[in-house]
Formats: structure tokens, sequence, C-alpha cells
């Protein structure tokens, strides 16, 4: 008899620690923003406060120390340019910062170096790939065309599939370049 109690006690625990029915969905949870359309948002409010201060470089510079990414990409771009070392350094960490706000630029740009170790930074293909990857996804013709490069002739990220995706899509915004490295990649085989 102890046994038989034990196991109910047991299975009812047990079950208990299943999955709960669900709850109404408060409306405020229901309502949620979709976290692309707020970035665009974000880029968008970041873009145009750039451009309104973009022919005063102190006030981009402010804008930069304030964490805008097209503020920071455009100083970041030109510290790298300089030929001083410290300069060129603290545009790495704009153009890094940048792309960690969501500058599709910043992105293509940081992405580039680190796929293809370049300017110090060292070789990883597959955060690079990433970071670009992101840039892509916000239409930036520049970086659709970056990682489709990429998918098409990298030795180990080869992937023809994802290299036709991404050039089809670039033709889908317009690409003249994404419709003629297209029409290219058809003429290919995947050995």
């Amino acid at each position: 008899m102890r046994v038989l109690i034990l196991l109910a006690a047991a299975t009812l625990s047990l079950a208990s620690c299943g999955p709960q029915p669900e709850a109404a969905k408060a409306p405020a949870e229901e309502a949620k923003p979709d976290s692309s359309a707020l970035e665009k948002q974000k880029q968008a409010e970041q873009k145009a406060a750039f451009e309104a201060v973009k022919t005063d470089e102190a006030k981009i510079s402010e804008l930069a120390d304030a964490g805008n990414g097209f503020a920071l990409y455009h100083r970041g771009k030109a510290r790298v340019d300089s030929n001083e070392y410290i300069q060129q350094q603290g545009g790495f960490e704009d153009l890094e910062a940048a792309a960690k706000a969501g500058n599709a630029d910043a992105q293509l740009w940081v992405g580039e170096k680190m796929a293809y170790g370049l300017l110090g930074y060292p070789l990883k293909p597959n955060s690079g790939l990433m970071m670009m990857e992101k840039a892509a996804k916000q239409d930036n013709i520049d970086a659709i065309l970056a990682v489709a490069l990429m998918y098409e002739q990298d030795t180990f990220m080869r992937d023809l599939a994802k290299a036709k995706t991404w050039y089809e899509r670039g033709v889908a915004l317009g690409s003249d370049k994404a419709k003629k490295e297209l029409e290219k990649l058809g003429e290919e085989k995947d050995y």
C-alpha cells in the first residue's frame, strides 16, 4: 500500500512539473514592436541627426561621443586615414563602436577586415562574415555583394546557393553588378 501511495505522489509531482497551460497574454505583450523596425527607426534617427551637423566637425565629434553610429563612422574613417598612429587606433575604436551601434557601412568595414585579416585584425572569416551579413540585412548593396562574393569564392565559406540568394537580393534592390554576378554564377558548377 505504501508503495502505491509513494508512486501516486511521485506521479502527481511529476505531472505538476510539466508544461503549464498558457495564460492569456497581456495586451502589452501582444503589441511588441518588431525589433528590425525599431532598429530601422533608430538608424533613421541617427542619420537625421548626423545629416543636420555633417558640415561641422566639432558637432560630429560630439555626436560620435554620444554614440551616433553615423558620426562614429565618419570620424573613424577620417582617423584611420590619418598618418598618426594614435589617430588610427582611435579610428579603429570608432569604427568598431559604429558597427556595434548598427551602422551598416561600419559593419561592412569591420567585417571585411576581420574576414580577410586586414589592417592588423586577426583572420576570423566566420566572425567577419557574420558582421558583413548584419550590414547586408540592412540592404546595404556593397555588403550584399561582399557577402555573396565570400560565399562564392572563399575556400572555407563556399556555398553557391547562399551566394545566389544574396545576389538575388541585390538584384531585387536594383544592383546591376549583382545582376552580372548572378549571371556569371549561373554558369559555374559547385564541385
